[in-house]
């Protein structure tokens, strides 16, 4: 999820293609009982904000800095 986020502000096409397998291993997780719904949220949600800080931090640091 965090390679899917962090990829498509930058390549669209590519982040669309990432986000098929990246969805598909959420639900396969769930059906297969290895976790719960809340686990795959909470991990998609991680991996939404780690891409975000990623993608952002130099911006931000920068700013820190001057």
């Amino acid at each position: 999820m965090a390679f899917t986020a962090a990829v498509a502000p930058s390549w669209p096409l590519a982040g669309r293609n990432c986000s098929v397998p990246a969805a598909l291993v959420a639900v396969e997780r769930m059906q297969s009982g290895a976790h719960y719904p809340s686990d795959v949220a909470a991990g998609a949600a991680i991996g939404l904000v780690t891409a975000w800080l990623v993608r952002r931090l130099p911006q931000l640091e920068l700013r820190v800095w001057r």
